[in-house]
């Protein structure tokens, strides 16, 4: 099961909560939640703190979205580990810095 929450929204940027495993057909609730908020803001920041998992899908999903208007936070080491793997970067930051 996967939940998104926004967590902040501005004309710049919104920051999306990611809860549970992104597998399945989860996959295309974060794909249509994503596109939505690339359509509207310059900047999607996915706060990863509360992935549970992520199938090969949901990393194709991440590696097609434009890496300038994307931006990974908190993954825990695993997920940062994986993630990396693919040549997606992850700042392990607090949300705002």
């Amino acid at each position: 099961m996967l939940r998104l929450t926004v967590k902040a929204h501005s004309t710049e940027e919104v920051v999306m909560g990611v809860d549970g495993w992104v597998s399945g057909e989860d996959v295309h609730l974060l794909a249509r939640e994503g596109a939505h908020w690339l359509s509207q803001t310059r900047r999607l920041v996915l706060d990863l703190r509360g992935l549970r998992g992520i199938d090969p899908a949901g990393i194709n999903l991440l590696e097609t979205w434009p890496s300038e208007r994307l931006a990974l936070r908190n993954a825990s080491p695993f997920a940062t580990a994986l993630l990396k793997a693919h040549g997606l970067e992850i700042a392990n930051l607090p949300i705002g810095q």
